[in-house]
């Protein structure tokens, strides 16, 4: 890029800790909806918000605007913004997109795992097995999933497919439904580790699919629950 084209794009002191100070709202509000805090269909007032955080409206609107383009939240006027919930169709692509995706990447992580690679992933269902904590359990299962399509070295992929599991986890939160299925998680993920270990893809592949779509159902059913229930709040 020329430096005469650089020239016009703003190096203003506050510019930059206003985008910062939006980009921390953001964060914000973003891990509350992941971690069920804020409910499918909250409203998500600017004047509050800009009184919670202690800033004016400007990083707020930035925040939402940056929410909403993926797919957080709606805003249908200019003041109002809520909670975006996901339909059971969008559940359904999502988990369709991570099943093709993390079993294509784990087709290409098998012919470059070696000693350390097997060893990180065996430490890390052993550390899943004594969590107890669920937010930490859910941060570790992240993890873990991270750790085991690493050698693809396909980041961005790897990235994309975080931010679609992101979106689900909340109500992972649900009835218990992510805490009941903590368990039977960790003993999937032995049998994708020990399929690895073996170099078998078509096995690696099919018990990552298997693993993936039991945690589907499980959401599935959470959100039926959710939905069904008289004030349909989402809750730990």
């Amino acid at each position: 890029m020329e430096n005469s084209t650089l020239q016009v794009i703003s190096r203003d002191g506050a510019f930059r800790e206003r985008n910062s100070v939006a980009d921390r709202i953001a964060n914000s509000l973003r891990e509350a909806i992941r971690k069920g805090a804020l409910a499918d269909g909250t409203e998500l007032n600017q004047v509050s918000l800009s009184e919670h955080f202690g800033v004016s409206r400007i990083p707020v609107r930035e925040a939402l605007r940056a929410l909403e383009a993926e797919g957080w939240i709606t805003a249908p006027t200019h003041y109002r913004a809520f909670v975006q919930g996901l339909s059971v169709a969008q559940i359904d692509q999502i988990f369709d997109i991570r099943a093709l995706l993390e079993t294509h990447l784990v087709g290409k992580a098998i012919p470059h795992i070696n000693a350390a690679y097997l060893a990180d992933l065996r430490k890390r269902c052993a550390a899943m097995d004594r969590i107890r904590d669920h937010d930490q359990w859910l941060a570790a299962n992240r993890g873990f999933h991270r750790a085991l399509l690493a050698p693809s070295d396909a980041t961005m992929t790897i990235d994309l497919i975080e931010q679609l599991s992101s979106q689900v986890e909340r109500y992972l939160r649900v009835r218990r439904a992510g805490r009941d299925r903590q368990v039977a998680a960790g003993l999937e993920h032995r049998a994708i580790v020990r399929a690895v270990k073996e170099r078998d893809i078509v096995q690696a592949r099919k018990l990552l699919r298997t693993h993936i779509m039991q945690t589907h159902a499980t959401i599935l059913a959470a959100v039926e629950k959710l939905r069904s229930s008289d004030n349909g709040k989402l809750g730990s």
